[in-house]
């Protein structure tokens, strides 16, 4: 069963009465919003379609990432920093111009941004341990080359290139899929939202992926500032 909420002449929805007591939970929807199915025939607080009462809503439930109480924010607010604002496009086209270099360092901004507001996120230590790895791959490489040419002879890659390579490459989707579980952890509890992000979709494009989720995102949030606003 799906619910619209209202709140001072505004209506919000559709959500599920799962998505509600999320919601609640979060602080986006307060128990003393009303809220109505297609079945009810008039606009009921939150609290009843949840069976909680009004007075005790604050306290029976738990804030996220802590105890207490939850914080009261307007729908579409949260105490949370917006993510990366960089349209998805602007991210390919820089990091096609910079050979690549813009999308390392965007990986990074991604990564620290979902660290500050996720704690658990380990995403940073796998893209700096790619990193390294691949400048000790990319430096062992070189020396090879050179000294091949030095000495006029076939340049051969050894088995530990190859090695060092699928490390770095293994590292690289370790972060991305950390990134993946951090931000469905993010956007289904602080913020629920309801994100779901495709496992195949983070393996090949990772900081791509999560950019234009982060700019849908980042259009929603302005979108219920402006409502908030008009209210």
């Amino acid at each position: 069963m799906l619910y619209h909420v209202s709140r001072n002449g505004q209506t919000f929805g559709p959500y599920t009465l799962e998505d509600l007591e999320r919601y609640v939970v979060s602080g986006n929807v307060l128990p003393t919003d009303l809220a109505k199915s297609e079945e009810m025939a008039e606009w009921t607080p939150v609290s009843q379609v949840l069976g909680v009462p009004i007075a005790a809503a604050p306290s029976a439930m738990a804030a996220p990432y802590g105890g207490g109480s939850a914080p009261i924010y307007p729908p579409g607010t949260t105490p949370y920093s917006d993510p990366p604002n960089l349209h998805w496009v602007l991210v390919l086209v820089l990091s096609i111009f910079t050979c690549g270099l813009f999308a390392v360092v965007w990986d990074f901004v991604q990564a620290v941004w979902m660290r500050r507001v996720n704690p658990r996120s380990n995403a940073v230590f796998f893209y700096i341990g790619e990193v390294v790895v691949s400048f000790v791959g990319g430096g062992a490489r070189g020396f090879l080359i050179f000294n091949s040419a030095m000495r006029h002879a076939t340049n051969t890659y050894p088995i530990a290139g190859w090695v060092l390579f699928l490390v770095s490459f293994t590292l690289l989707e370790f972060a991305r899929f950390d990134m993946r579980r951090s931000m469905e952890e993010h956007y289904n509890g602080p913020e629920p939202i309801g994100l779901s992000l495709g496992g195949v979709m983070t393996f090949f494009f990772g900081s791509l992926y999560f950019q234009y989720h982060f700019t849908r995102i980042n259009e929603l949030k302005r979108m219920a500032r402006y409502r908030g606003a008009a209210i």
